[in-house]
């Protein structure tokens, strides 16, 4: 039905909006991402701003900028084993019901090894080192493919992303390679020694190629360059040695990194993250029907880590009426958290399936039944590692 502005040709207020272009952009940047995708129905005006990849960049920006990107929720089951099985996951927030599933990816197993402000680094088929980058909110991928060493003297030994946003819509994959000695014992069967010697080859989504063998370096530590976190522009490695390598992306500098040495007694599950603009590392044990953690942060020099927090949950523990066998109440997985008006808080799930919010500047405990039982997944467990999921519109 046609209004009487319509009939003299005069531009509703709203319709005024609308035409311009750069207001509505300022507008819409402002929206949470799941109001954005479905806004992409309201005309192909809007559908065309919201899906092009300067918009996805703005919006990205923004959020960030505004301090609004949170993680919406917490991978636990980081194998997904044929589409359209959804993940197993723990909510963040209680605004989150449900995912958007990988069913676009047409491959089972997939494995997520990184989440990176918006964007997941996956692989499947391990035998043939198939990655990709894949942004679930919009339904987006796109494979990558490690270059192998011409010679078979080289074994992979992790890929990890780089995407900073608020620095450049483009991201990069750094693939480490160990180097690998074959020889031959005295019955001529075939032998294979790692050595310390690395190589380092950088993936490049602005050029679209590979920069192989960029780096080659030397390391003695036992670094698991399959666990790394992108942060303050750098990837850092986690290791359980006294000394570990984080990697500045923009000027390709290796540098080392000191790790702390918690006691034997912290030999369970073990976190390293980023959380609240800090790099952190946590570790737990459970002796008996006791939870106790140790919180680490590092120094803004990088010249060291202090104890922030160390507690002891006897009594909480007490409370929740615990029943044998105490392995039930092992941890297997840890996540710390940072929230600029609630503080700093900790996420436990233990193998029975119980998960622990513990907030350190209030000194209360949330506990949930509701999460994934650890003895369903049994050989599996060393997989679970809290991935967070950030939901944005970040382009492929």
């Amino acid at each position: 039905m046609k209004t009487p502005a319509d009939e003299v040709g005069m531009k509703t207020p709203a319709k005024k909006v609308t035409d311009i272009d750069d207001l509505l952009i300022e507008i819409l940047q402002r929206l949470p991402t799941k109001t954005l995708l479905q806004f992409k129905l309201v005309s192909k005006q809007w559908l065309s701003i919201i899906s092009s990849s300067d918009f996805s960049i703005f919006h990205t920006r923004f959020v960030l900028n505004e301090g609004s990107l949170k993680p919406s929720v917490l991978f636990l089951d980081a194998i997904y084993r044929k589409p359209p099985t959804k993940f197993v996951f723990l909510p963040l927030n209680r605004d989150t019901k449900q995912l958007p599933l990988l069913d676009f990816m047409n491959a089972p197993y997939i494995t997520i090894i990184q989440s990176c402000n918006g964007l997941l680094l996956c692989t499947y088929d391990y035998d043939n080192q198939s990655y990709f980058i894949c942004n679930p909110v919009i339904k987006k991928f796109k494979m990558i493919s490690c270059p192998m060493p011409p010679m078979l003297e080289y074994h992979l030994v992790g890929v990890n992303l780089a995407f900073d946003p608020l620095k450049s819509p483009c991201y990069k994959i750094i693939s480490i390679w160990q180097e690998v000695l074959l020889d031959k014992d005295e019955e001529n069967n075939c032998l294979c020694r790692m050595t310390s010697n690395f190589s380092m080859d950088i993936y490049s989504s602005e050029t679209d190629s590979w920069n192989v063998s960029k780096i080659k370096f030397t390391s003695e530590w036992a670094i698991q360059f399959d666990h790394a976190v992108f942060f303050n522009g750098a990837i850092h490695w986690d290791s359980v040695a006294k000394e570990s390598l984080y990697f500045d992306v923009e000027t390709e500098c290796l540098m080392p990194m000191p790790m702390p040495k918690p006691s034997r007694r912290y030999s369970g599950s073990r976190y390293f993250g980023e959380s609240g603009g800090h790099l952190h590392l946590a570790v737990g044990q459970n002796p008996g029907y006791r939870l106790i953690f140790r919180i680490y942060e590092m120094l803004v020099d990088y010249s060291d880590w202090f104890i922030k927090y160390r507690i002891d949950l006897e009594a909480e523990m007490r409370s929740i009426n615990l029943k044998p066998p105490y392995c039930d109440y092992d941890i297997f997985c840890l996540v710390v958290r940072s929230d600029e008006d609630k503080g700093d808080s900790m996420v436990a799930v233990l193998q029975c399936g119980t998960t622990l919010y513990y907030n350190f500047k209030d000194k209360e405990m949330e506990v949930r039944t509701d999460g994934p039982k650890a003895n369903g997944y049994r050989y599996d467990i060393a997989r679970f590692r809290g991935c967070e999921y950030f939901e944005t519109l970040s382009c492929v």
